[in-house]
This record gives C-alpha cells, sequence and structure tokens, in this order.
C-alpha cells in the first residue's frame, strides 16, 4: 500500500480525474449523435416517469472513460485477468448498444451475460467459496462455488438493470457501492481493485451531471449492463476478503454480508418487484410500475426527493453495515436486512402505523411535480388495486 502511495499514486489519480473528464465532455457529443439518428426513449404514458424524448447512448461514454482511464492509470498490468476483464466489459458493451439501437431479445440477452460472466470466472479463478459462517455454512466445494457465483452475478447485473427507472437512481447507486466496495478492498490491500472500484465511482458521478434531474441522457442497457457487471465482479471478489489478515483485523468475518447493504436498493427492489407480481398472478418478469422508485413517486416525492431519499438510505444501511461489523456475520446480517426493509417501500403498512401516530408522511414530502408529472403512475397504482379486488380467488392462491 505504500509502495503504491509513493510510486503509483499521481498517475492513478490523473487517470481518474481524466475517467471523469472524458465521460463529462463525451455525453454533450453523444446527444448530439442521438439528436441527428433519432436515438431516443420515449415515454410510453405507463411505466416511464420522463416526458420528453432523452437519449440512451449515455453508457458508451460511461464505457470508454472506464476502459481508457482504467488502462492509462497503470494498474490494468498488474491485474493479471485484465484481458478477460476488458473482454468480458466489451462483450456486454455491445449486447446493451444492439439492445439499445435495435432491440435484443431477453434470452439472447441472458445468454451473452452468463458467457461473460463465464469468461471472467474463467479468468480470474474468483468464486463465492466460503461464507464465513453466513446461515452456519462455511466452505462450499468448487462445483458448488461455481454456480453460486454465476447465479449472483447474473442477479446483481439484472437487479441494477431494474433500478434504472428514473434520472439519477442507477448511477448514484452504482457510485455509492463502487466507492464502498473501494474501502473494502483498499483495506484488505486489493489495490487494484480498490483503484477500479473507486474509478468506477469517479466516471458515475462525472455521468451523473447529465443524468441527475432532469437528465439529458440515460445510460441505457449499455451502461447498466456494464457497471452491473462490474459490481458484480466485486461481489465474487469481495466476499473471501475475510480470509485475508488485513480486512479481518478490520472488519472481523463481515465480507460475505457486506455486498448484502452496498446493494441494498437493486437487491431489495428486485425480490420486493417479484413477490408483489408473483402475488398477483403475473410473471415475476413482467415490466411494470411496481419497483421501489415507483412507489416513492406515486406518494408524491418527485424524482429529486425520491433519488435524494435512495441515496442517503443507502449510505445509511452501509454505514451501519460497516459500524456493526464486530457483531456475529448472522446478527450483522439480520440488522442490515430489517434496516433495509425499515428504510425501504413495502406495502404500505409502515405509512398506516405513521399516520395513526399523526404523520401523514405523503404530505410531509409530497413535491409540487407531483400532479402533473406522475399522474399516469397514480392512475396505474388504482388500475392495479382494482384488478386485484376482482380476482380475491387468484391472490388467496397465491397468499397460501
Amino acid at each position: 500500500m505504500l509502495n503504491w502511495i509513493s510510486e503509483g499514486w499521481l498517475q492513478g489519480v490523473l487517470a481518474a480525474i481524466a475517467g471523469f473528464i472524458i465521460v463529462y465532455k463525451s455525453i454533450p457529443v453523444l446527444i448530439k449523435v442521438a439528436y441527428h439518428k433519432d436515438l431516443y426513449d420515449k415515454p410510453d404514458g405507463d411505466r416511464k416517469v420522463h416526458t420528453r424524448y432523452i437519449p440512451t447512448l449515455g453508457g458508451v461514454g460511461i464505457f470508454i472513460a472506464l476502459i481508457l482511464s482504467f488502462l492509462f492509470s497503470g494498474f490494468a498490468g498488474s491485474l493479471s485477468w485484465t484481458p478477460y476483464l476488458i473482454g468480458a466489459l466489451t462483450g456486454l458493451f455491445f449486447c446493451g448498444l444492439k439492445d439499445d439501437l435495435i432491440g435484443l431479445s431477453p434470452k439472447k440477452k441472458l445468454l451473452i451475460e452468463i458467457a461473460m460472466v463465464g469468461i471472467i470466472l474463467l479468468g480470474s479463478g474468483a468464486t463465492i467459496n466460503h461464507f464465513g459462517g453466513v446461515l452456519g455454512i462455511y466452505e462450499i466445494p468448487l462445483w458448488l462455488a461455481i454456480g453460486v457465483s454465476m447465479f449472483t452475478m447474473i442477479v446483481v447485473i439484472n437487479a441494477y438493470n431494474l433500478i434504472d427507472g428514473i434520472d439519477g437512481l442507477a448511477g448514484g447507486i452504482g457510485a455509492i457501492a463502487s466507492a464502498a466496495f473501494g474501502v473494502g478492498f483498499w483495506v484488505a490491500g486489493e489495490i487494484e481493485l480498490a483503484y477500479l472500484a473507486i474509478l468506477t465511482s469517479v466516471v458515475l458521478i462525472g455521468y451523473l451531471f447529465h443524468n441527475f434531474h432532469p437528465a439529458s441522457i440515460f445510460m441505457g442497457d449499455t451502461g447498466s449492463l456494464v457497471i452491473g457487471f462490474l459490481l458484480s465482479v466485486f461481489v465474487v471478489q469481495f466476499v473471501p476478503l475475510s480470509q485475508t489478515i488485513e480486512f479481518k483485523n478490520v472488519f472481523g468475518g463481515a465480507s460475505p454480508i457486506l455486498p448484502v447493504a452496498f446493494l441494498a436498493v437493486p437487491l431489495y427492489d428486485t425480490i420486493r418487484a417479484f413477490i408483489r407480481r408473483i402475488r398477483r398472478g403475473k410473471s415475476p418478469f413482467d415490466a411494470d410500475s411496481d419497483h421501489i422508485h415507483h412507489a416513492l413517486l406515486k406518494m408524491g416525492w418527485g424524482q429529486r426527493r425520491t433519488v435524494a431519499y435512495l441515496y442517503l438510505a443507502v449510505i445509511t444501511i452501509i454505514a451501519t453495515a460497516y459500524v456493526t461489523t464486530f457483531l456475529s456475520v448472522n446478527l450483522s446480517l439480520v440488522i442490515i436486512l430489517l434496516m433495509t426493509v425499515c428504510l425501504f417501500p413495502t406495502n404500505g403498512f409502515k405509512r398506516r402505523l405513521l399516520s395513526k401516530l399523526g404523520w401523514d408522511i405523503e404530505s410531509s414530502f409530497r413535491s409540487d411535480e407531483y400532479e402533473t408529472l406522475y399522474e399516469h403512475l397514480r392512475e396505474a397504482q388504482e388500475k392495479t388495486s382494482k384488478h386485484r379486488k376482482q380476482e380475491p380467488r387468484k391472490k388467496a392462491s397465491f397468499e397460501a
């Protein structure tokens, strides 16, 4: 670590600055290209909350900035599996780009994700093979570790993709999570991974200057697949860190559970959306306006307020997770899960409880933009409630 500070810090800092500038300056160019080529995400009056045509090429700028700045940093050469990482990221970049431009079937996209995950697992040799006593599970056999690692990475990639629904959410949550991973890697002495995580955060902050509400560009699947993949790589590399002396001396055996806190928003959002869809008798993979950011918008919070709250909530969860690492891993995990349920929307029972106590949380945080911009989401909510009332037997069968 001291060697890096004395010899490599200048090149690393310059590379990070370059990454920020590249994404910040490239976005306006990409916006112009989108206008000339009619490459927009168009409002649909249903799930989408934007009312203007917004370009979806932000992921191109993110990808270029990440790759060039990481290669320039000097750390890429120190990471033995960098060629596999660059190759997998490039494959997902073109997968997302095709989906943004002309469309790609979910099955083909999933097959490409599985292939790229296989490449990085093969190249890095890292797997989630030790749970450190979480739920009484310790070391698992290699064949199972490979399956768990692949499943985990696919879940993270797609969960991150699902939260890209309002201005600034995916970019901000990705930046916060990457920074949190970077802290753990740094403590463990994994300097290359720490740098890559912090660089990811810096690039996303540069992107957010164009994506925070009102957004002038979206990252699209091009960006969400690239960032989601990087986050999934960080998870696989992070979980075994408690087996290192440096990490264990500071954070104990918490490395298997900390990623749950870092990725609390996408993981909780995906689980919640799947459960609600299944209870309504729908496929868990059907698109709808049932995500946690939609729930907050339906309460009238507005995009800025919703995103700011979710930023603050996940930072609180991450800070609590790091602070409680002196506890047993299972107790710390319970605290993380309880905080997540308490801070994020569930099924409305917390609002009803607060209302009985005299606090109308919806009125307290309602934004002026609610009545016009999110009227279609409120109508969608009313339709869903009406549909559920008309099909009591179907609902009961799933609850049973």
